[in-house]
C-alpha cells in the first residue's frame, strides 16, 4: 500500500464531499480512490468515512485522521519550500575551507564581509593548508566549497577561478647585500632559497620565464614552510630567497623590506579555485559567496589575470 497516496485520496475526498469530485481532482478513477480508502481502513483497524448513496460523513476516528493527514501535508510542504529556498537565496550553513596564510591575511576579511551581507546564513571559515592536486571528502567533513591553488580533477567537483595571483622572486637588502644578487636563474642554485612546499609537483625545482622560454632551476632548500606567512617572516629576516605570492610581501616590497630578485624574468601566475560538489542545481549559498569573493579580489587588485 502506497500510504502517502491512500493519505492524499483520502483528504481530497472528504474535502470534495465526493468519491467522484476527488478522484477526478487527483487524475485518478473512482474505483481506485475508493480502493485507496478501504486499503487505508484496513491498515487502520477503522472506519474512517460512513458512506451513502447521497453523502459522506467523517466517523470520530476520521476526524482525527484528518487533521493528522492535513498536518503531515502541511509539514511536508514547509519542508520543501524551505528545501527550494536553497537554491533560490542564501539560507543555511556555508562552510568554507582554505589555505592558511591567505585565509589568515586575506580571506577571512572578505568571509566576514560576506556573512555581513548575508544575515540568513551561518557562515564557518576553516583554516588548513590544501594539498597539490589534493582532494576532499565534502559530505564526511561537511564541507561546501574548498578554495585552493591547484586543481583536484576530479569528475564529481565544479572547479570555477576565482582569481589568478601573482608570484614574486624576492630578498632582503641585507641578504643580497651579503650573498650577492643572482643575475641569471641558474645561480639561484647557488642561493639559500626559503621553498614554499606542497604547492606543486617539485617544490624544490622553481621555474622562470625569459626570453628564452621556462628556465626549471633546482634550488637548495636552506628553509622551507607550507606557509607563506612564514616564508615572508623568513626572508625579512635576511635567510634567503623565496618565491611567494604577492600578496604575501606586497607590503614588504613597497617599504623595501624586501625586494624583487631576477625581475626581468617571469614566473607564473597560479589560479585561486572554488571547488565544490557538483549537483544539478549550485545551491544559491554557493554561487553568492563565489561571486562575492571574485568581486572581493578585483575590488582589491588581487586578479593578476
Amino acid at each position: 500500500m502506497d500510504r502517502f497516496r491512500t493519505m492524499e485520496s483520502f483528504v481530497r475526498v472528504v474535502r470534495a464531499g465526493s468519491f467522484t469530485v476527488g478522484a477526478s481532482q487527483l487524475g485518478l478513477s473512482r474505483a481506485l480512490v475508493s480502493r485507496h480508502i478501504s486499503d487505508l481502513e484496513t491498515h487502520l483497524g477503522v472506519r474512517l468515512l460512513n458512506r451513502s448513496t447521497r453523502s459522506l460523513a467523517l466517523t470520530e476516528e476520521g476526524t482525527v485522521y484528518l487533521e493528522f493527514c492535513e498536518r503531515v501535508f502541511r509539514e511536508i510542504e514547509t519542508n520543501e519550500r524551505a528545501i527550494l529556498r536553497t537554491h533560490t537565496e542564501p539560507a543555511g550553513t556555508l562552510k568554507v575551507l582554505a589555505p592558511k596564510s591567505f585565509g589568515a591575511m586575506h580571506l577571512s576579511d572578505a568571509v566576514v564581509g560576506f556573512a555581513k551581507a548575508q544575515p540568513r546564513l551561518r557562515v564557518s571559515l576553516m583554516l588548513e593548508n590544501t594539498p597539490y592536486r589534493g582532494s576532499y571528502d565534502f559530505a564526511e567533513r561537511d564541507l561546501d566549497i574548498v578554495l585552493c591553488f591547484s586543481t583536484m580533477r576530479g569528475a564529481s567537483v565544479v572547479e570555477e577561478k576565482i582569481a589568478t595571483l601573482d608570484w614574486v622572486l624576492c630578498a632582503s637588502p641585507d641578504y643580497l647585500a651579503r650573498a650577492g644578487e643572482p643575475k641569471e636563474p641558474a645561480a639561484l642554485g647557488m642561493h639559500a632559497c626559503l621553498v614554499h612546499v606542497h604547492v606543486s609537483p617539485s617544490d624544490a625545482v622553481w621555474r622562470l620565464t625569459g626570453p628564452d622560454g621556462q628556465i626549471p632551476v633546482k634550488v637548495r632548500a636552506t628553509f622551507s614552510s607550507d606557509s607563506a606567512h612564514t616564508l615572508r617572516k623568513a626572508a625579512v629576516a635576511g635567510l634567503g630567497i623565496t618565491m611567494i605570492p604577492r600578496y604575501a610581501v606586497a607590503e614588504d616590497l613597497a617599504s623595501g623590506a624586501l625586494v624583487s630578485v631576477l625581475p626581468r624574468y617571469r614566473i607564473a601566475p597560479r589560479p585561486l579555485l572554488a571547488v565544490y560538489p557538483k549537483a544539478l542545481v549550485t545551491p544559491a549559498k554557493v554561487q553568492a559567496f563565489v561571486t562575492y569573493l571574485k568581486d572581493w579580489m578585483v575590488e582589491r587588485n588581487f586578479d593578476g589575470a
